[in-house]
């Protein structure tokens, strides 16, 4: 049990500061690092652990069947666009807002399986402790991305006016309306809980490699894998229409892209850990997986990247006390989805 809540919280941190060597890489635009990123992190990276912890990795394929495998590909593919949605918000609605909707939606998708697998223990120590943690979760991630909110305002009003002026006058025509902006933010998030869904509910993926004679983690990775290549593959769509729109092909080889072609598998590898260190905290977390392994690595990813950002830059006022007060309330989420995972294990027992 410590050890799955552990790889939960690995996980959290991991997702949390992935993205923090994008303010060193001056080479090269966001599409050339997201190029190579996906490259790593969705193909090679997971095709590698595969073959690592599954060893008849491809017999493994052949057993689950063309069928299986072609519609979970693509519903990672769909599961990739998660991303894209989630960007076109942060013009209209802000960065700070944007990331609270998006992460309180996922935490708010982890009742799913609570609700639906394991409804009789709702009014027990474990689901009201499990629904008490993604409340707190939910709470703090609104006031983390309220202080974004608050300090991007205040950044924003330190510009010279010339400037704002000319920004906005050339982002007025790719923003949004601000209901727009909400619905598909919080889609987003929907769909980014989507592997977690697949992950709680059966799945004929895990069922198929479990049949086959693979342990559960094994089996897990089986499915992430297919399900990560399938994301790869809209990334890569995306990734190659903004290199020609932005005519940036040429960046790969500028002066500075060695640094940033390491930075960028770099964060290949800090998000290949927290992937496959999530489906090991499922695995190893029982029927509550689903529940609190989720709910705690969002709570942790939150909490992670608002440490770093507070660290980082410089906070002040109103923002720095909503975003010192959300952090002190993830870290209770965390413990009370900590105190649910042992409660479920006692009722089980």
């Amino acid at each position: 049990m410590i050890l799955g809540l552990l790889l939960a919280v690995a996980c959290g941190v991991s997702f949390g500061i992935f993205l923090a060597p994008l303010r060193v890489m001056k080479a090269w635009q966001w599409e050339n690092v997201w190029a190579l990123w996906s490259i790593a992190a969705m193909f090679i990276g997971p095709l590698l652990f595969a073959m690592w912890t599954i060893p008849h990795y491809f017999q493994l394929n052949k057993f689950i069947g063309m069928p299986m495998l072609w519609l979970t590909l693509i519903l990672g593919a769909l599961a990739g666009t998660s991303g894209f949605l989630y960007a076109v918000t942060i013009p209209s609605i802000g960065l700070g807002l944007a990331t609270a909707l998006n992460s309180g939606m996922c935490m708010a998708m982890s009742l799913v399986p609570l609700v639906v697998l394991h409804h009789k223990t709702l009014l027990r120590p474990g689901g009201m402790s499990a629904m008490l943690g993604v409340a707190l979760s939910i709470l703090g991630v609104t006031l983390c991305g309220m202080g974004g909110s608050l300090r991007e305002a205040e950044l924003n009003k330190n510009k010279n006016n010339d400037q704002q002026a000319t920004v906005a006058g050339a982002e007025v025509p790719d923003r949004m309306s601000f209901v727009r902006s909400v619905v598909f933010c919080c889609l987003a998030g929907v769909i980014t809980s989507a592997f977690n869904l697949a992950l709680a509910f059966p799945n004929p993926v895990i069922n198929a490699a479990l049949r086959f004679g693979e342990s559960e983690f094994a089996a897990s990775n089986a499915f992430t894998v297919l399900w990560l290549i399938g994301g790869g593959v809209s990334n890569l769509i995306y990734v190659f229409f903004k290199l020609r729109q932005n005519n940036t092909f040429q960046r790969f080889s500028a002066p500075g892209w060695l640094p940033c072609a390491f930075w960028s598998v770099l964060m290949s590898a800090a998000f290949l850990f927290a992937m496959f260190a999530y489906t090991g905290s499922v695995s190893m977390m029982g029927s509550f997986g689903g529940v609190i392994a989720w709910g705690v690595s969002m709570a942790a990813m939150i909490l992670a990247s608002a440490l770093w950002d507070l660290f980082m830059d410089k906070w002040t006022g109103v923002a720095a006390r909503a975003m010192v007060y959300g952090v002190g309330i993830l870290m209770a989420a965390i413990i009370s989805l900590s105190f649910a995972q042992y409660f479920s294990q006692l009722e089980v027992s």
